[in-house]
């Protein structure tokens, strides 16, 4: 491994480094600082939250006997606010700010896309499936969508929880869109919201944690 990415000890997980800088965010295009972090470069998997659940007894997600969910490599979904903090404390990881997954997704140069300006086809993204037969490929599947960083599915295949609040004590942000969606909504400014308590079939999460 690079001095630019290291291995989380406790769930296995690659992290890659995001340095600190200035990065364009949002649809109004405002400069914001991030101080340097890792990001997990996948969304975690059912497999790594099989070993958060064996080793705490946390509750099982919602949709973890549905086959269309829960193969190991898929991004874990049927998980609330909660469930995902609770995952990033035991994993000594937290979730990130909005603006740090924002830097990871965009990158430097205001990209609409985190592969650049063009939009999804199916080679770069997972969305737009039907919502009774389609479900989240396996993590990093789309190797061509990675972000300037290094990131994979950080548009489509997953909306990934925030920590921060979509609207104070109603809505927690959501990033990325999801294999459900349409391309509009894969772009890296755009912002949704769920409620915390959510445990949607097309929202899972990622980690970061803070570069020493």
């Amino acid at each position: 491994m690079t001095q630019q990415s290291i291995i989380n000890e406790k769930d296995g997980s690659e992290m890659v480094y995001v340095p600190a800088g200035n990065f364009v965010m949002g649809e109004d295009r405002k400069v914001v600082y991030v101080d340097a972090f890792y990001i997990d470069k996948f969304p975690i998997t059912n497999s790594q939250y099989k070993k958060f659940i064996d080793e705490t007894g946390a509750k099982h997600p919602s949709f973890w006997n549905n086959e269309r969910f829960n193969k190991p490599l898929q991004p874990v979904v049927g998980v609330s606010w909660s469930d995902a903090v609770a995952y990033a404390k035991w994993a000594g990881k937290r979730l990130p700010k909005e603006k740090e997954w924002g830097k990871a997704a965009r990158g430097i140069d205001g990209r609409e896309y985190p592969w650049g300006n063009m939009q999804p086809d199916h080679t770069l993204a997972v969305f737009n499936l039907d919502p009774n037969i389609g479900a989240p490929a396996a993590v990093g599947d789309r190797k061509e969508g990675a972000s300037s960083y290094g990131c994979y599915d950080m548009s489509g295949n997953v909306w990934e929880w925030c920590e921060d609040w979509y609207e104070e004590g109603k809505y927690r942000v959501v990033r990325g869109g999801s294999w459900l969606n349409h391309h509009y909504i894969l772009r890296s400014a755009y912002r949704s919201c769920s409620y915390p308590e959510g445990r949607d079939n097309n929202v899972g999460f990622r980690c970061v944690k803070d570069a020493e």
